[in-house]
């Protein structure tokens, strides 16, 4: 069955989480990115972006009309056309998967007006709008943003995404005042790297599935160290030392870079979460002098359709 419109609102992400550099996922429940979507009979594409950020408005160069158009094209609908509005709810470049929410919001827009009912298919048109702008087509981000709860791409060949749904906690995310591209955090990353730390973080990602899975969150708090990517892109990040360790002396129970930053995530309980959030803020301001946003979520469920008619 067709339809003429849809909205679909789309959530921020923790990609790379903990150890589990390209693969893990954590969905969160906001902020969120709203995309409207109308069909329009003339063939031709557009997108109208809101929110007060400027990104793209040429509907081949803005991820979330892009991840539109190959959902169409991947049901075979290649002359489908559209009218689209991006409400970003989230700043880009900030490593809370903004790229991503778009792409997967995009898609799965695209899907609800073709009457499309294929998650698979979502999957890799948003992973083709998320290539747009990293330059890669990974699918860590636009896993969590579509399931929701914690993903991980299990089987790169094929693409098969393994879903848990995490225990209850808070998520504290600081976001310094500095945008970190995706494809300048990519080129900080050595091309080799030794063995102990692959072992390293082959170990720590096999514990924090196995916590996750027993909804144990001192279990993944325990697992969250990473020898892949962090250590390396931290440098982009002024202050980050100091703000995991003020976090942790303040109730923290982990502490990480999300995605490929600027942001900075803590795992908390509800009631340690202001502490935790103040604290993040401050140690932020006095070792770098950087100014930033803050806020508290918590595990989400994904990307939904609000409306379709």
């Amino acid at each position: 069955m067709r339809f003429e419109r849809a909205e679909v609102t789309s959530p921020a992400t923790i990609a790379n989480f903990g150890p589990g550099f390209d693969s893990f996922g954590l969905c969160m429940e906001s902020p969120v990115d709203r995309i409207r979507i109308r069909a329009a009979g003339d063939g031709a594409r557009s997108v109208k972006v809101e929110g007060g950020h400027t990104l793209p408005e040429e509907p081949e160069e803005n991820c979330s009309s892009h991840a539109a158009s190959r959902l169409a094209e991947l049901s075979g609908r290649d002359d489908e056309g559209f009218d689209m509005t991006v409400v970003k709810g989230m700043k880009p470049g900030s490593g809370i998967g903004s790229s991503a929410a778009s792409s997967v919001g995009g898609a799965l827009a695209m899907a609800a007006i073709l009457g499309v009912d294929d998650r698979q298919l979502v999957l890799e048109a948003a992973a083709m709008g998320e290539e747009l702008v990293s330059g890669t087509k990974h699918y860590d981000n636009v896993a969590a943003a579509l399931y929701g709860g914690f993903t991980a791409v299990s089987d790169p060949r094929s693409n098969r995404i393994l879903r848990l749904k995490p225990p209850d906690f808070s998520i504290v995310v600081l976001l310094p005042d500095v945008a970190v591209e995706t494809r300048k955090a990519r080129a900080v990353l050595p091309s080799e790297i030794p063995i102990e730390d692959a072992v390293y973080n082959m170990s720590l990602a096999s514990g924090l599935i196995d916590a996750m899975a027993r909804k144990d969150i001192a279990g993944v708090c325990a697992h969250l160290d990473d020898r892949l990517s962090v250590p390396y892109r931290k440098a982009l990040v002024p202050g980050y030392d100091s703000v995991k360790e003020q976090a942790l002396k303040s109730g923290a129970l982990g502490v990480s870079l999300a995605g490929s930053g600027p942001a900075i995530f803590a795992i908390t309980s509800e009631s340690y979460a202001p502490e935790v959030r103040t604290a993040m803020v401050r140690a932020l301001s006095e070792s770098s002098g950087m100014e930033s946003e803050s806020f508290v979520t918590v595990p989400g469920s994904g990307a939904r359709v609000e409306n379709v008619d």
